[in-house]
């Protein structure tokens, strides 16, 4: 179970009232995070945040550089 799915869990077990107090808060919050983002950053800015972030599962040309430019630039022998 993730931290997300764990926290939903929590929240069904609040009252209707305590659940619409926690969404007040999440959007506040949320809205005075990207109010303390530079004006500069742009409308990109939250994307940026999460370059070089992500991950996958499978392997492509740039995880073997090394064994795919090497087969490419060996020299070959006759």
């Amino acid at each position: 179970m993730t931290k997300v799915e764990a926290l939903l869990e929590q929240v069904k077990r609040l009252s209707a009232e305590e659940q619409k107090e926690l969404a007040r808060r999440l959007q506040r919050s949320v809205a005075e995070r990207r109010a303390s983002r530079p004006a500069a950053a742009g409308p990109y800015a939250s994307l940026l945040e999460l370059a070089g972030t992500a991950d996958s599962d499978f392997r492509d040309v740039s995880g073997d550089k090394k064994k795919h430019l090497g087969a490419i630039y060996a020299r070959r022998r006759p």
